[in-house]
């Protein structure tokens, strides 16, 4: 596996070996896989800000579905209703903070 940036400076991950239905030519783009989720809530972004401010937000295929009070109740509901594919659970804020992440596992 190789791990590099892709646009908008989030992570490219390229398996080598077989690909399947969330690859393309074995690259994965993260941010290709929740546009419509990221498109929602940055629609949606001032009116949960409003009623919502810290709480996590679930959302799929573009539809805005429940609003929790912890990250671990919206990612549960989201394997519930969904099982294991791709959903967005996004703390609801007004500024976001970059998180950078480093994992033993990519052996970067």
């Amino acid at each position: 596996m190789e791990v590099g940036a892709g646009p908008r400076g989030l992570v490219r991950l390229k398996y080598h070996g077989n690909s399947d239905t969330n690859t393309l030519g074995g690259v994965i783009i993260m941010t290709d896989l929740l546009e419509k989720e990221l498109q929602t809530y940055e629609t949606k972004k001032a009116e949960l800000i409003g009623k919502y401010k810290g709480k996590f937000a679930l959302i799929k295929n573009g539809d805005f579905f429940d609003v929790f009070d912890t990250k671990l109740d919206a990612v549960r509901q989201g394997y519930e209703r969904f099982g294991i594919v791709p959903f967005l659970v996004k703390q609801i804020v007004e500024i976001e903070t970059p998180q950078n992440f480093t994992s033993n596992l990519l052996g970067v």
